[in-house]
């Protein structure tokens, strides 16, 4: 109780010299408010009288008036607020606070700074408030939580223009880097070289969205990329699987690790030559720096509040360098009025995550049961499901595309054609089918930085493993 009480007799932060400077700062120079808008709102004036002056101050600059003494004080007696700012002395008071408006950017700041703090002790007493009063889930409570942090955070706007000078300075060093490391694959390899060829690389705040129907092989490939990138390189991939438990991404990564039968190693029969494997497989994995979440429903802000955790812990010893996400369309979103809304809504989250964290950002996403209604089933952008936005925020789209998937010599239909977690077609001998590699077309339908084009893998299903294949399309110019 102390402490609460404490808290209530709290003076909250703020600087009331510092909002007297702006504001004179302001009537010296008009130009001067261009600076403080940079930095401040209304609202981030502790002051009311201040918070009105300011008000006035952008409204007579939005009309292009002049902004003095005179006008400002017409201005609060045509809006009835006069006696509010405490009367016209208080202005004539404010316009010799400051004798030049040089140090206005130096007296935002301080502003700023204060009206963020008391926004944080404000999400923190919310927080204690709900947390005292018993009434809602631990769990909504979190998420309210991050939420209300994430708000304040995104409030610290410290984005502005850049001089193109500076710009250029930083371009032509990274090009005079690329050129001394003489490598076309400048960013992450993911180990399949026509992919690498086509992106040249993963590249650092890319958002690439995988798609591909049920049961296709995105799952599994987007884990192959992972294993290889993290056992190759010195380097910490976060994988968030909303499907699949742990224990299950494991055991495939182990599989095509190993090159072992997901079969025998699902019930244990392991001949001498895979147990082997098994434990080459084990020990090259735990080696890697590849950390899992299969939280069920998991929502954007936990995302984002652990990736940049990870990334912060991880930022001396084998910094995050991917994160993978299986997959989009089972983040639980906000926007509960319509799904395709949600669903674009997580997509621009997951770019600016991308961004944030400065890694690229993997996610899979479903495609709609249209592209079976077509004679050519090869995926194109408008089959993602919910699409709405995701093709727009991505910088990398690409489509995973069996022919086999649709055709083959023992192929009935499914029982269930109302499910869309089966393939449309059931094989009545599958074992034998998967004994052979399936050829996949990984179709890079969108690339922001480089060329489309088609690259073949091999796909073998009995190990969850893709793997490179010489015949490579030349990409479109």
């Amino acid at each position: 109780m102390a402490s609460e009480n404490t808290l209530n007799n709290y003076l909250p932060p703020q600087n009331i010299e510092a909002e007297r400077a702006v504001l004179g700062a302001i009537l010296l120079n008009n130009s001067a408010i261009a600076t403080a808008l940079e930095y401040l709102q209304p609202e981030d004036f502790y002051k009311h009288a201040h918070r009105i002056l300011f008000q006035t101050m952008v409204e007579l600059n939005d009309k292009d008036q002049p902004l003095d003494t005179v006008t400002l004080l017409n201005t609060l007696k045509s809006n009835n607020q006069l006696e509010d700012v405490g009367g016209a002395t208080i202005i004539s008071e404010i316009a010799s606070v400051v004798p030049s408006a040089a140090n206005i950017a130096y007296y935002a700041k301080i502003v700023a700074d204060k009206a963020t703090a008391r926004r944080l002790i404000a999400a923190a007493t919310d927080i204690i408030t709900q947390t005292n009063e018993g009434g809602m889930e631990i769990a909504d409570i979190l998420d309210d939580a991050e939420r209300s942090i994430m708000g304040v955070s995104s409030n610290r706007n410290s984005g502005g223009f850049r001089r193109i000078d500076e710009v250029l300075d930083k371009t032509v060093d990274e090009i005079n880097r690329l050129a001394t490391q003489g490598n076309e694959i400048t960013g992450l390899p993911t180990g399949y070289t026509g992919f690498d060829r086509l992106t040249s690389g993963l590249q650092p705040d890319n958002l690439i969205i995988l798609a591909a129907r049920p049961a296709v092989g995105k799952t599994a490939f987007a884990l192959n990329m992972a294993q290889n990138i993290a056992t190759s390189r010195e380097t910490t991939v976060a994988l968030f699987s909303l499907e699949m438990s742990a224990e299950s991404l494991v055991s495939r990564m182990i599989c095509a690790e190993g090159t072992i039968r997901a079969d025998h190693l699902r019930n244990g029969s392991l001949d001498e030559d895979e147990y082997r494997k098994l434990m080459m497989a084990v020990g090259s994995l735990s080696r890697a720096s590849i950390y899992i979440d299969d939280t069920p429903g998991i929502k954007m802000s936990q995302i984002r509040a652990k990736c940049l955790r990870l990334a912060k812990e991880r930022q001396k010893d084998k910094p995050l360098g991917l994160v993978v996400i299986d997959y989009l369309q089972l983040i639980e979103g906000s926007n509960k009025e319509s799904r395709q809304q949600e669903v674009s809504e997580i997509s621009r989250q997951l770019k600016k995550l991308a961004k944030e964290i400065n890694v690229p950002v993997i996610a899979l996403s479903q495609l709609s049961r249209r592209v079976e209604s077509r004679e050519d089933k090869r995926p194109v952008l408008s089959d993602i499901r919910e699409s709405g936005s995701i093709e727009q925020d991505a910088d990398i789209v690409a489509f995973l595309y069996r022919e086999d998937y649709y055709e083959s010599t023992n192929l009935t239909p499914k029982a269930d054609e109302n499910s869309d977690n089966q393939q449309p077609f059931q094989n009545t001998d599958s074992n034998q089918a998967d004994e052979v590699p399936s050829t996949v077309e990984l179709i890079i339908e969108k690339n922001r930085a480089g060329a489309r084009g088609t690259v073949n893998l091999a796909f073998s299903k009995q190990y969850n493993k893709f793997t490179n294949i010489a015949n490579f399309e030349a990409p479109d110019q």
